[in-house]
């Protein structure tokens, strides 16, 4: 029980320690229809505070179309709130890289955070 107790405090502090106000980003309308059922639905677990369910669907999502910034974008997030910068940083690069105009991941402070921390 005590060492329950103290998982969940470590992983709550990770978890605020990384928060940010940016949110998974839509498949654009002509996406592969299954990218958008798992990124939807990656999506739906995020809003659900679910995280480890939201990776699993964003992953499923990158492995129907692993052509579109938004999946690499919300892939990137979850790996960013769990405290994992390298792998989020190599996500964001990925997902400036397929933005297709995307403001929402070229004007994304989290991505400039990662890509130009300067």
């Amino acid at each position: 029980m005590k060492n329950l107790i103290l998982t969940l405090l470590v992983t709550l502090t990770i978890t605020n320690c990384n928060k940010t106000t940016e949110t998974p980003l839509l498949l654009p309308t002509a996406a592969e229809p299954s990218a958008k059922l798992h990124n939807n639905q990656g999506i739906e677990h995020f809003n659900k505070g679910e995280y480890l369910e939201a990776l699993i669907e964003f992953t499923q999502a990158n492995v129907a179309d692993s052509t579109t910034g938004e999946i690499y974008f919300n892939i990137g997030l979850m790996r960013h709130l769990e405290g994992n910068q390298e792998k989020a940083k190599e996500l964001f690069k990925q997902a400036h890289e397929f933005a297709n105009g995307n403001k929402n991941i070229l004007e994304s402070k989290l991505v400039k955070k990662y890509l130009d921390p300067y």
